[in-house]
């Protein structure tokens, strides 16, 4: 019975102590010992450690500094990444709004800390936090070296400089963050939504034309003052729905159709939270452009620079839904003409096995052989194997693709060694590349236009051209002098040629984000 009292007395005391680091702040009259804020702070010590090093004066003085960082905030709070940062903006707002300056001072440092950890951990984990589910509500602290950066921009008053240091650098970050601020004035505007019948084009009427306008202005998309005299669609207004099709990707035809109405109509506080995610997202890509292939899977898109400029770029066609292309880095090493396709596991288990129990010649008319091994010379009958009572999943053989113009990599393999097995290729499957959603793959990526894109690799890696036929079946793979690297990337929401672009969410990604919490 003892022994319980002095334990209950023992954590009565513990829980009426302010934690390791903040008494010096309860000392110097700043919060009181049941101060909420006490229960907020992530890292007691290392604040102690801040004012401590800054004689005990208040850092958050200048409230366009604060702001500034309330805003970089709001935007982690609207990607939802973490409900973490979402706690601590709401308590700092209402510091803020009830003049607590004390408490509103420590929180801030203290987020700020957390902010910096955070913007340090996201290259290392941000695959994670941004695709597949929060962080949790702890980060470790941020280094050293930030937290003497830290000391210097507090001592030259310079808060902002610490800010633009933690945020991204990568182009277009800024141009997405004026656009987030252009959108949040009309977040809580009643905007109606854009309905027509059927699809519209030039010299229709457009009854609910203001409608329309006003969605338009939505986007920052300007209209001509001609096009606002009656309701008919004239050329001038085309012009600027044209503008908006180019920015979400859709065929630029002019012509409003259910697909352009769908973009239309997505409300302001939806494009907010794609924004925010996005521009978080942007702390993961890479930064340096000197040599780089890049592949956006929402943009169906890849581009190649080298010495920092962009010389190449194509559509593509990425996995589906079933079998998604991964966010991923891998490095492209050497081109292979005339591939032979070894067909996956899963392929030959969920696809081509199932083809050849109900059509006995699929392998032959597609050019598949059966092998122990993939390197053996030796093949198997397929016609020795009782196809009928076959189990895909104990199939005790592999399967490749002889090289050839039905071959599913076609003429050339952009070989990037990972361990998922995922690369660049050909096709023969061309049609693909004229849908809008090209998303049919089994995960690698097919390149409309691997032809030039493998002269151009010839030329300028290996100083070497071949044929523009590429007649010789023979397989031949041809090292590069230096690998590039390639990042395939998932970017829904992006600035570029002077507009921010949006793209469907194909895998769900961004809808996973705004569910969570």
């Amino acid at each position: 019975m003892v022994k319980v009292r002095f334990l209950l007395i023992f954590f009565l005391t513990i829980v009426s102590i302010p934690s390791v680091g903040m008494e010096r702040f309860v000392k110097i009259n700043w919060i009181s010992p049941d101060s909420s804020v006490i229960d907020l702070i992530q890292y007691p010590q290392l604040v102690e450690r801040v004012y401590r090093e800054n004689n005990d004066d208040l850092i958050w003085f200048d409230l366009n500094q604060a702001l500034r960082f309330e805003f970089q905030l709001e935007l982690i709070k609207r990607a939802r990444i973490s409900p973490l940062f979402s706690s601590q903006l709401s308590y700092l707002q209402f510091y803020r709004k009830a003049n607590r300056w004390f408490e509103y001072d420590l929180l801030a440092t203290d987020t700020m800390l957390l902010y910096m950890s955070y913007a340090e951990q996201a290259p290392l984990h941000g695959e994670s936090w941004f695709f597949e589910k929060q962080f949790a509500s702890y980060l470790p602290q941020p280094s050293e070296n930030a937290v003497l950066s830290l000391y210097v921009a507090v001592n030259i008053n310079q808060l902002d400089d610490i800010i633009n240091t933690y945020t991204p650098t990568i182009g277009g970050y800024k141009e997405l963050l004026k656009s987030y601020a252009h959108l949040k004035e009309y977040e809580e505007a009643n905007i109606a939504l854009y309905k027509q019948v059927g699809i519209k084009k030039v010299g229709d009427s457009l009854p609910e034309k203001a409608n329309l306008l006003a969605r338009l202005k939505l986007l920052g998309i300007k209209v001509d003052k001609r096009s606002l005299k009656n309701d008919i669609y004239d050329r001038h207004l085309a012009k600027s729905v044209r503008e908006f099709q180019k920015a979400h990707g859709l065929k630029d035809d002019g012509k409003i159709d259910p697909v352009t109405v769908k973009w239309l109509n997505v409300p302001a506080k939806e494009r907010l939270s794609m924004i925010a995610l996005n521009a978080e997202r942007l702390r993961i890509w890479p930064e340096q452009k000197d040599s780089l292939i890049i592949v956006n899977v929402p943009n169906f898109a890849m581009k190649y620079w080298k010495s920092g400029k962009e010389v190449f770029e194509s559509k593509v066609v990425v996995g589906r839904k079933s079998r998604k292309t991964p966010v991923m880095e891998t490095n492209l090493d050497s081109l292979v003409l005339n591939p032979i396709w070894n067909v996956p596991w899963k392929i030959m288990v969920a696809d081509i096995i199932p083809k050849v129990k109900k059509d006995a010649t699929y392998l032959v008319e597609n050019g598949i052989e059966i092998v122990q091994e993939w390197k053996d010379e030796e093949t198997i009958n397929p016609e020795e194997i009782q196809w009928e009572t076959v189990n895909p999943y104990k199939f005790p053989y592999k399967m490749r693709q002889r090289p050839g113009n039905i071959n599913a990599l076609g003429l050339y393999k952009f070989n990037t060694p990972n361990p998922r097995a995922i690369f660049l290729h050909d096709t023969p499957s061309k049609d693909l590349f004229n849908r809008d959603i090209r998303a049919f793959s089994s995960g690698c990526v097919r390149i409309e236009k691997a032809g030039k894109f493998a002269d151009l690799l010839l030329k300028t890696q290996v100083g070497e051209v071949i044929s523009k036929q590429n007649t010789d079946t023979e397989t031949r793979s041809i090292p590069l002098k230096k690998s590039i690297p390639v990042h395939i990337i998932y970017q829904t929401v992006w600035f570029e040629s002077g507009q921010v672009q949006y793209r469907d969410d194909v895998y769900n990604y961004d809808s996973f984000s705004y569910n969570k919490g």
